[in-house]
């Protein structure tokens, strides 16, 4: 497995920052122009007309009442993902509203109860729901866990070499997609990497 080359996924945090993950998944950039600019002349580039990180704005919810936890475009296949905290959130019964856009622009929401996903079957709205909520709920970092899942993501598109169709309803074993990368890491000799992977193994295990 070859990690570099995995495309380029942008997302934001309720802090606003813009990060970008491209070739060298161990990184994270942050990025002070505009994203939205930024993402666009991407999508263009790779003849990609629609790129629109939604849930972007700040304050902005994708629902009335919704709070955005983090957001997420990848410009290279035009997909799009949103992840809000509802209006009557419980910590204690934790469940995040979901939306996704497709190529096309079409639409999918989903309500994500985070104590039902299994990492080793789920889509990637209940994985980067679920990553968001160990975010959110102190046991691990941004790139611990919401940045470790979206270049999860992006290394399963490049080793399928087929990101313009990825199906954000497919069910895939992520715990499986993990080991992998560290297997590679190890190999590669980033021992610094391995263990960074095996604490975001820990997490989903």
């Amino acid at each position: 497995m070859s990690l570099n080359g995995i495309g380029t996924t942008r997302y934001t945090t309720p802090e606003r920052e813009t990060r970008k993950v491209s070739g060298d998944m161990g990184k994270a950039e942050v990025s002070g122009a505009s994203f939205a600019k930024q993402a666009a002349e991407a999508a263009q580039a790779k003849g990609n007309a629609a790129a629109t990180l939604h849930g972007a704005e700040a304050g902005a919810g994708e629902g009335l009442g919704d709070s955005v936890v983090s957001s997420w475009t990848d410009v290279v296949n035009g997909t799009s993902i949103v992840v809000c905290k509802p209006q009557d959130f419980d910590a204690d019964n934790p469940v995040y509203r979901v939306k996704t856009w497709d190529h096309a622009g079409n639409v999918t929401e989903q309500m994500v109860d985070v104590s039902k996903v299994d990492p080793r079957n789920c889509d990637t709205a209940q994985m980067y729901a679920y990553t968001c909520h160990l975010k959110e709920s102190g046991k691990g970092s941004f790139e611990d866990t919401v940045l470790k899942a979206a270049v999860a993501k992006s290394v399963e598109n490049a080793e399928r070499r087929n990101a313009g169709s990825w199906d954000f309803a497919q069910k895939r074993d992520w715990v499986e997609i993990v080991k992998d990368i560290m297997q590679s890491e190890y190999r590669y000799g980033d021992l610094k990497g391995y263990m960074e992977w095996k604490k975001f193994l820990d997490l989903l295990e």
